[in-house]
């Protein structure tokens, strides 16, 4: 390294030293700058791509920014005012992540003009010095950040009263210029801005991480990380320097290691972290050619393929990849909250104890000794290094004690258990002591999912139950999953203890009920931690791997009889509820019947409510809303009643309709008499199954607007279907009602309006009465799942339906595709996320169901709908349904005669159409586009 920066100051002497004596005119200094920078900046890419270090490679940029500034700033005095320089004294101090040397390719130059003294006055003169160095520097070609002329008490005041300021001196350093100001603020830094104020700062930087890590869903393992103020990211470890400088005076680690205040494998840790993640930043600096700090999906795999990861499919690469990139993230994230406790419990220790505990004026707990542990300041100790060797089911019964007497594990002892891995073997695995106390653990409701976190933190709950551990850091073959496979199961944990929290909650009624009233907490429980374990072995169905794991463990574990069957039927049927309620027609009776009897009783139905809810919320944000709980609450209540009662049930919903015809009659004035019989004789029977009157009303004052069309109409326009709007805001969808003669491709061009003006389709209800006019109601919303409220975008949808009936022929690609996100990158990606066309003829007897499954995208129904509609099939029924950025629909189908189609040829042709259909995008990369919504 020393011979390489050697070599770089010579190349820039010779390139950028001006041997004249004499100014030269900026166009001359910018030709040798920018030609000296990019050649430079080739050579650094070079080696960059050839495998340097990470933190090499940006020192290595932050020398040449050092080489180019000096040269600079040189050049510029050459042309300064004599007397001014004269009488000035200026530092040139690099400050920041510039000062740290630290510099990804689009990272910022921050830089302090420091002056000597105490003066707010700057010589008359400097300020246009200053302005034409910054423009020689911009124009140059490097992005200049935070810049700044100061005396060094001004610069002192402001650090004081600037925390961000204050972090970006301490690892101030001087490049060029007079070394007297800045050796005078080294000489005063410390004492007017550290001494006496440390306990401060170490509070402020606390108060700033925990902050920063709840913005960033306090995990490391997200979808798309922010490598530099993400959990685990670069921002840690500078955290980390600032605190040590705080504490010690120093910003090399190393220093503390040698205090014994931080084991050397945790720093080794760090470091490897924060080299990986350095090059990764620098490689996404490349890409972006700009500053760029999240780690998108689009970036993922070229970053990967970059970085040399050579597996041969880019899914496998890009999982590999942000496996790696999880790993030392998460050991960052770790390894800095480490430092961070020890630094608070010495504080404790010291009679000083931090912000948290002043405001919550807790009392400094007294030293408790037990089973060979010390409890002290909320922490656990061991009371001497040989208390697993003595006795290994400690290492489990630790975790009781810590979950009982709310504890955390000390950082001598979480090295102690990382220190006594070996243990935990397969004589551990099968001890009955150990196992007990899982159980132990586990059965206490509403208080697992810290405890379990604190196991997988420490490298103990993967050992234990190797079926989880090959889910640490593993990245989801659902390519859009939010989370990595181990922290969507912990989350799922989280989102089952809310329910125990006896506060009440609105809409969390139901569910909290249910999980009060559950005798097993210790299954529900290990049905989570197990339901996506079969994802570790790269199965096509992961459910089924699931259930072969889920059975090892009760072999091990000694889970039998009812029990084992709960649990087997909940990690097996896991998914069953929600697909379920999301894919098939929930007006079917045979649907409702069907499902009852794969749940066989309540005590299933019920915990698999609350399993699926915990499930999707555990997923992300936006996996649970309001839509799809209705469905699955429709589902639940319905299979109740069914298993209650099947007979009750089935003749409640073939009962005559005179009954809810005279509540619908109650709804609507006497002029609607004739409009409501026909309604009711005409529309299909299942239609009125779980309907209430006020909508099945409000559906007949939407057809009343049709016919009020067609009656004043002309031939033209007493075709063309009207559409009712009605928003839902509650269920973050609103929902278009069509009203229509039963037309050709009708269902196309509704679909086709919709995606031009990106309209995503949630679900359709489709129905054909049998006086030829169709009722269909679209469940719609916008790509950020808000309802559609904008009249113009409505009225745009209109138009277009419209204009679509009029010309006869009609094509939305051309707008959909306008619509459609440039995610440059991904095109390869498309092409591997699994996709299928199943034309299922078994399901029913009176459709065929066409199942797909295909990543999601702008105009998908379109396509589809298209698809059917030019073999002349009638489209019966719809469940669109969209989970992890995967289109998952069911479309019920009949011919012309409103019969299930039967004849083979046709059934190939439509095959065929339909793989067209959803395949074609894939291999279409000339348009370099995609979206991940409809």
């Amino acid at each position: 390294m020393p011979q390489l920066i050697k070599k770089l100051s010579t190349r820039a002497r010779e390139a950028l030293a001006n041997t004249t004596g004499k100014s030269r005119s900026n166009t001359e200094v910018l030709r040798a700058f920018k030609r000296f920078r990019k050649v430079e900046e080739a050579r650094l890419r070079m080696l960059h791509r050839a495998g340097g270090s990470g933190m090499e490679i940006c020192r290595m940029r932050s020398d040449l920014i050092d080489a180019v500034l000096k040269h600079l700033w040189h050049e510029m005095l050459l042309g300064a005012d004599a007397g001014m320089l004269a009488k000035t004294k200026i530092s040139l101090v690099a400050t920041g992540g510039y000062g740290r040397r630290q510099m990804n390719p689009g990272s910022d130059v921050d830089v302090l003009f420091l002056l000597s003294g105490n003066s707010s006055q700057s010589p008359a003169g400097l300020a246009q010095l200053v302005s034409s160095f910054l423009t020689m520097l911009w124009d140059s070609g490097f992005k200049v950040g935070d810049s700044s002329t100061r005396s060094v008490g001004e610069t002192i005041k402001q650090a004081n009263s600037d925390n961000q300021v204050k972090t970006a001196l301490i690892e101030a350093r001087l490049v060029s210029g007079d070394p007297e100001p800045f050796a005078e603020l080294e000489q005063r830094f410390d004492k007017e801005c550290m001494d006496g104020r440390d306990i401060e700062f170490l509070q402020m930087r606390q108060k700033d991480l925990a902050e920063r890590h709840a913005k960033h869903e306090d995990t490391a393992s997200v979808q798309e990380p922010n490598v530099k103020n993400g959990c685990g990211g670069l921002r840690d470890y500078h955290n980390a320097l600032w605190m040590s400088y705080a504490k010690y005076r120093t910003i090399d680690l190393k220093e503390i290691v040698k205090k014994a205040e931080f084991p050397a494998t945790s720093l080794k840790d760090m470091e490897r972290a924060y080299d990986f993640i350095l090059r990764v930043r620098t490689e996404m600096h490349y890409i972006e050619k700009r500053e760029s700090d999240v780690l998108t999906l689009r970036l993922q795999g070229v970053v990967a393929t970059n970085l040399g990861y050579r597996q041969k499919k880019i899914l496998n690469r890009i999982e590999v990849f942000m496996r790696d990139y999880y790993m030392h993230s998460s050991n960052m994230l770790h390894r800095c909250s480490e430092l961070m406790d020890r630094y608070h419990l010495q504080a404790v220790e010291n009679g000083k104890p931090s912000l948290v505990a002043r405001l919550l004026r807790k009392t400094v707990p007294k030293v408790e000794k037990f089973d060979g542990f010390v409890a002290k300041n909320d922490r656990l100790y061991a009371e001497h290094p040989k208390i697993f060797v003595e006795d290994p089911p400690r290492l489990m019964r630790l975790f009781v004690h810590t979950q009982q007497r709310h504890l955390r594990l000390s950082p001598e002892l979480f090295h102690l258990v990382q220190q006594s891995w070996a243990l935990i073997n397969i004589t551990f695995r099968y001890n009955k002591a150990v196992r007990e106390s899982f159980e132990a653990i586990l059965s206490q409701r509403g208080d697992v999912s810290r405890v379990l976190r604190q196991m997988h933190r420490v490298g103990f709950l993967g050992r234990y139950m190797p079926e989880f551990g090959a889910l640490t850091c593993l990245v989801q073959h659902e390519f859009f999953h939010r989370y990595t496979a181990d922290e969507h199961t912990l989350r799922t944990i989280d989102k089952m203890d809310e329910l125990a929290d006896a506060t009440p909650q609105k809409g969390m009624e139901l569910y909290k009920r249910l999980f009060r009233e559950m005798q097993e907490p210790y299954i529900m429980y290990m049905a989570l931690l197990l339901h996506d374990s079969g994802r570790a072995l790269n199965t096509n169905t992961h459910t089924d791997a699931s259930a072969e794991l889920a059975n090892r463990v009760c072999r091990r574990l000694q889970i039998k009889g009812s029990r084992r069957q709960l649990l087997m039927f909940l990690v097996d049927h896991h998914l069953t509820l929600y697909r379920t309620a999301t894919t098939k027609n929930l007006d079917d009776p045979k649907v409702v019947s069907e499902f009852a009897g794969i749940m066989r009783n309540k005590q299933n139905l019920d915990a698999l409510l609350v399993m699926t809810l915990a499930d999707s919320r555990g997923t992300s944000d936006k996996s649970w809303n309001s839509w799809k709980e209705s469905l699955i609450l429709h589902l639940y209540h319905n299979t109740v009643r069914y298993l209650n009662d099947p007979s009750d049930f089935i003749s409640s919903i073939t009962a005559p309709l005179e009954e809810l015809q005279g509540e619908v009659r109650k709804k609507l004035d006497s002029y609607y008499e004739r409009e409501i019989a026909a309604h009711f004789q005409h529309m299909p029977r299942s239609y009125f199954n779980f309907r209430s009157p006020d909508i099945i009303a409000f559906h007949i004052e939407a057809f009343r607007g049709f016919f009020r069309n067609v009656a004043k109409g002309t031939s033209q326009e007493d075709l063309l279907p009207a559409l009712t709007w009605v928003e839902h805001p509650e269920q973050g969808c609103s929902e278009l009602i069509v009203c229509c003669w039963d037309r050709h491709l009708l269902l196309a061009r509704i679909a086709g309006a919709l995606a031009a003006q990106n309209i995503n389709i949630l679900s359709a209800d489709l129905y054909q009465r049998s006086d030829d006019v169709v009722l269909d109601v679209f469940r719609v919303c916008r790509t950020d799942f808000s309802p559609v409220t904008n009249e113009r975008t409505k009225a745009r949808v209109e138009s277009s339906v419209k204009t679509s009936f009029e010309t006869g022929e009609f094509d939305f690609s051309q707008a959909i595709q306008e619509n459609r996100r440039s995610l440059k990158g991904l095109e390869d990606v498309a092409a591997e996320v699994p996709q299928r066309v199943y034309i299922n003829n078994d399901l029913t007897t009176d459709y065929n169901v066409i199942e797909i499954q295909a990543l999601d995208r702008i105009g998908l129904l379109y396509d589809i709908f298209m698809a059917i509609g030019q073999l002349g099939l009638n489209i019966c029924h719809a469940r669109i349904n969209t989970e992890k950025g995967v289109a998952l629909d069911a479309i019920y189908i009949q011919d012309k005669a409103e019969q299930k189609v039967t004849d083979k040829d046709v059934l190939k042709e439509l095959q065929a159409q339909l793989e067209e259909a959803v395949f074609s995008f894939g291999r279409q990369n000339s348009s370099g586009m995609l979206a991940l919504r409809r």
